[in-house]
């Protein structure tokens, strides 16, 4: 399969975790929702690894940068994205992280000498723009609970977050292209973290029940799907060309929410245009 195909599929899978996670969260919580799906992501990823990987020679480096991408991509921002989820919705955070596409393609140019687009600039000022027209959108909303400009940081932060991930993730492939061995360490590294932290912060997680564990480990699941395609995306293909594809995860995003999540979001004319935006953005950095 084409890195091409692999970066669409991994943002189909992508936004499926998110609608997941979006129904888990009406009972559950977003520190919950991280551990679980770290957790079932690690699980997951060791016995593929034992099965499928190649157990040649590891670069030490190769560890080091899959481990940075634990901690960037699937811990923090996790939990940056679940908690703008939880605050102001799939529809509002997933474009808004989705600014990752245009910072992993400037990191791909500037520290793998990737090939770039001349029109960069304006996919970028298009996301910008895109991002700005979404945070409109929201105050519009006229919701009784309004969001606050910190409560919007929260997902473009997980996307500044996840970007410095897919770097990592590169760099270590470069070095010892096995996408099991980095699932493997990527996922225990973020699910011993998001553990560490409940404990050093003596915080009470109460794992969630019925529906909401269910709907946290399918999101896991989908998870591991999307983070496996986006690896091997990477591993035969550039950052310039894979990022911006996975940003159809937005548009998926979008329809999932139009269709199973009408009862807990409001999707408005502007915050689709700024999904567009963003998304028109994604292309032109690929141009």
């Amino acid at each position: 399969m084409s890195p091409a195909m692999l970066a669409v599929l991994t943002g189909l899978f992508l936004a499926l975790a998110s609608l997941y996670i979006r129904w888990g969260l009406e009972r559950g919580t977003s520190g919950a929702a991280v551990l679980i799906v770290n957790m079932i992501s690690a699980f997951v990823a060791w016995p593929l690894y034992l099965v499928f990987a190649s157990h040649s020679d590891t670069s030490n480096w190769a560890v080091l940068a899959f481990v940075g991408a634990g901690v960037t991509g699937l811990f923090l921002g996790r939990v940056l994205l679940f908690a703008g989820m939880q605050r102001v919705g799939v529809a509002v955070s997933t474009p808004l992280y989705n600014v990752q596409a245009p910072l992993s393609v400037m990191g791909g140019a500037i520290l793998f000498s990737e090939a770039l687009s001349p029109l960069i600039g304006l996919g970028t000022a298009a996301a910008v723009g895109g991002a700005g027209l979404l945070c409109l959108g929201k105050f519009s909303l006229g919701l009784e609970q309004r969001a606050q400009l910190r409560e919007l940081a929260l997902p473009l932060a997980s996307g500044m977050c996840i970007a410095a991930g897919f770097v990592l993730r590169k760099w270590g492939l470069l070095e010892t292209p096995d996408i099991y061995l980095g699932l493997a360490i990527m996922t225990s590294t973020a699910f011993v973290i998001s553990l560490g932290s409940a404990v050093i912060h003596r915080q009470t997680i109460r794992f969630p029940t019925g529906r909401p564990l269910k709907m946290f480990v399918m999101a896991g699941l989908m998870t591991n799907v999307a983070h496996l395609s986006s690896l091997a995306a990477l591993l035969h293909g550039n950052l310039v060309v894979v990022i911006p594809l996975q940003n159809t995860e937005m548009l998926f995003a979008l329809l999932l929410s139009l269709v199973f999540l009408r009862r807990l979001e409001q999707v408005t004319l502007a915050v689709v245009a700024g999904a567009a935006l963003v998304m028109m953005g994604a292309v032109l950095v690929n141009l």
